[in-house]
């Protein structure tokens, strides 16, 4: 085992290749697809390290103290990253939306109190578009590590004090396959839906990436002055790291066993410390410069990114990219000099026990007062007094919450016993189905029945994340989560089916290749049901940016059918369909563009009605604008409608309708 002391290079060299790997993938190089890994990579280091620090005060005169320890990492650890929480905040309250600073607060908290993985995990999204909404989302690493630290250093105190030291590495496999383990039975087993952001985010399922750096400590020496040995090491482990780094990408379930691949590639390389062909690579002067700074580089360089995106509301360019990461390093190398090295300096050890109790307080009171900042930006709305012309916090997230307002008192599948919600009775039996915007297409046709007593409308409960999957007997789902497996089993129910007389799909671009599912569950449908009728609502406009966000950049919803801020738009979709699938039934289609799209072109479509935007995010409708939907749907498609085997549209009052100028 190597003594605390004695600095290995490469190990500071594997640093510069795990936080340029993050670096290069966030700042949407594509060629690093995989290069989120250099987070496992940066695990496997800390079990390395960490271990071998504790070990080694445990074998060393005085003991282990975990006061010191703490203290230590204190140092290490929270200078610098209050410098970036403090800085990323003055920026954000400066740049930020209401709604977007509203969250910058809990995530501030969040990260200042080390649960900032868990705070994200329950909003889900390290790999979705909303992360470059994010400007502490790095930070669920560090809270990993962080929780990591509260009980490493206690079950090695108590495993070495109660059993043989010898059966550490024993402990380190049993407790690496446990926790390799669980990430198994959490993905086989469908707990949930958001399953892959489970896996991600929560610490149990890391624990094994720690537990191969901590076994590292007892297979280096098994290596140790075998030159053929250390080089083929070496170059395994940064070919396993490499691989991952350009192989992988976004789309796999992680870490799940494909972490074992940058893993073991760490482990190889740090066991290898005595290369010295291959060893040159982590060990030059470069390489070991920016591993120096890899933690300050970590912290500052995604914030820079996602202040800068939002700032500039365009895609950025090469040249930005190049100049971003410039200032990334400079402000890194300075934070580094400045910040770290200056408190690391004054840690204490075993030889030298430095008072600690001002920076202990001072750290502790400079935390308490920037969580109690992050809560306060929470609960006030997001400070909507900095921009008094803007949507505040609480106008957005009540309108996107809206959106929910009929689906969650009307009828639904798992609704179908309650009368209080479902009147299965009633002559006409409408099923809504879709994707997120299932909601949309739910409301809609509530204002197209309104007060029909007639007609029970019912909600699938959207397909989204249900894995629905087909076998001769249908479609099924696995997922036992947002009662996915009971809802889709529903739809191989003969009686229930053949007692519908229509069916609504609503989804965001109805016609594109990963809705091809949903139609083959139509075609099944009518296979059991021919006698029911089928309408397929047309996409809308999709936008790049929220529209609340457009709305507060520009004041006028206006800029959310800005050609510059659009990522789909609806026109001739249905002839452009990607499926040959909508060919096989019959059904009837309705066009959002002949509804809301007056002059055929994408300046002449409607962003408001009711008093509300269309959309407050990139594309699913406000309840006011869905309801203006449902109107024209009544006037424009009432006699298709009865046509095709629909209900007549409620008559509405001209007089009453709202229309947007």
């Amino acid at each position: 085992m190597s003594k605390t002391g004695k600095y290995q290079r490469h190990v500071d060299g594997l640093r510069a290749v795990a936080v340029l790997s993050v670096v290069f993938y966030h700042f949407g190089y594509a060629a690093f697809g995989g290069g989120y890994i250099g987070v496992d990579v940066f695990f496997v280091i800390s079990g390395y390290l960490i271990t071998r620090v504790i070990l080694d005060e445990i074998k060393g005169a005085g003991g282990f103290q975990f006061k010191r320890f703490y203290i230590r990492r204190m140092r290490r650890l929270f200078p610098a990253m209050l410098a970036t929480f403090s800085s990323s905040l003055i920026v954000a309250a400066v740049l930020f939306s209401p709604e977007q600073f509203q969250k910058f607060g809990g995530s501030l908290s969040a990260a200042i109190f080390s649960v900032s993985n868990i705070f994200f995990w329950t909003e889900s999204g390290y790999f979705d578009v909303n992360a470059h909404l994010k400007p502490l989302l790095h930070t669920w690493s560090l809270s990993v590590e962080e929780q990591f630290y509260l009980f490493w250093p206690a079950l090695l105190w108590f495993i070495t004090l109660k059993s043989n030291r010898q059966l550490l590495p024993l402990i380190f496999i049993m407790l690496g396959i446990a926790s390799l383990a669980i990430n198994y039975i959490w993905v086989l087993g469908n707990f949930d839906v958001d399953f892959s952001s489970t896996i991600f985010y929560l610490t149990p399922f890391r624990v094994f990436e720690f537990t191969i750096g901590a076994l590292a400590i007892f297979a280096a020496p098994l290596i140790a002055s075998k030159r053929l040995f250390q080089e083929l090491g070496m170059s395994a482990g940064l070919l396993l790291i490499g691989y991952s780094t350009f192989a992988f990408s976004d789309k796999l379930i992680f870490p799940y066993y494909y972490a074992l691949v940058p893993c073991l590639g760490a482990f190889f390389v740090i066991i290898s410390k005595e290369s010295r062909f291959i060893g040159q690579v982590l060990t030059n002067p470069v390489s070991v410069g920016i591993g120096l700074i890899s933690y300050s580089l970590y912290l500052v360089h995604w914030p820079v990114l996602i202040f800068y995106e939002y700032y500039s509301f365009e895609p950025i360019t090469g040249i930005e990219k190049i100049t971003l990461l410039a200032v990334v390093a400079s402000l890194a190398t300075l934070m580094y000099f400045f910040v770290e090295k200056p408190f690391r300096k004054n840690a204490p050890t075993r030889t030298n026990p430095a008072p600690q109790k001002s920076f202990v307080l001072a750290s502790l009171s400079v935390m308490a007062v920037s969580g109690l900042i992050g809560i306060q930006i929470g609960a006030s709305s997001g400070w909507s007094w900095r921009q008094p012309n803007a949507l505040t916090a609480t106008t957005v997230n009540e309108g996107k919450k809206r959106r929910f307002e009929f689906t969650s008192k009307g009828c639904n599948l798992t609704r179908l016993d309650d009368p209080t919600y479902c009147d299965v009775n009633k002559s006409q039996q409408i099923l809504v189905i879709g994707n997120s915007h299932e909601p949309d297409g739910y409301n809609a046709f509530t204002t197209v029945y309104k007060n029909n007593p007639a007609v029970n409308l019912i909600s699938f409960g959207t397909f989204n994340r249900c894995d629905v999957q087909f076998n001769d007997s249908g479609p099924f789902s696995k997922i036992n989560d947002r009662d996915c497996a009971q809802r889709v089993a529903l739809l191989n129910d003969e009686v229930f089916i053949s007692s519908l007389d229509g069916l609504i799909y609503s989804a965001n671009i109805p016609f594109a290749k990963n809705q091809r599912m949903t139609w083959r569950i139509l075609r099944y449908l009518k296979s059991i049901n021919t006698n029911f009728q089928v309408v397929v609502l047309g996409g809308y406009i999709n936008t790049r940016r929220e529209c609340s966000e457009l709305y507060n950049r520009f004041y006028s919803f206006n800029a959310c059918k800005d050609p510059r801020f659009i990522s789909y738009s609806p026109f001739n979709e249905q002839n452009n369909s990607q499926i040959k699938e909508d060919n096989e039934i019959d059904y009837l289609y309705i066009d959002k563009t002949r509804l809301l799209c007056s002059g055929g072109g994408l300046e002449s479509c409607q962003v408001e009605a009711h008093g509300e935007p269309a959309f407050y995010d990139r594309h699913h409708l406000s309840l006011g604008f869905a309801s203006y939907l449902g109107e024209r749907i009544a006037d424009v498609y009432g006699e298709a409608l009865i046509k095709a085997g629909f209900p007549a549209p409620t008559p509405l009052v001209q007089s009453a309708r709202k229309t947007p100028e």
